[in-house]
């Protein structure tokens, strides 16, 4: 499953940490977006839930767009890098 997951955190210590987790499953694109790559519905999950610890609901939120397999083949990218996306090791 390739999701990419953007944010908005008002908090820079809750946004930082924010950032360090969806680091340890996928590649940051953009300053608030990253691309992720799961290969098991569970450890999405699982990602999700520790997101929702981590934020605060009445100031933060956090998207998730699911790309099937056929849309991530049209992703184009302008500029330098390309689409990205790893297993994470962190929620296995």
């Amino acid at each position: 499953m390739f999701v990419l997951v953007a944010y908005d955190i008002s908090d820079t210590s809750r946004r930082n940490r924010v950032a360090k987790i969806l680091s340890s499953c996928g590649e940051r694109v953009n300053f608030s977006v990253f691309e992720c790559e799961f290969k098991k519905a569970e450890i999405f999950r699982k990602l999700k839930r520790e997101l929702k610890g981590a934020i605060r609901p009445k100031e933060d939120h956090v998207r998730y767009y699911p790309i099937c397999r056929k849309c991530r083949n049209k992703i184009s990218v302008q500029g330098y890098g390309g689409t990205t996306g790893h297993e994470t090791v962190r929620f296995a």
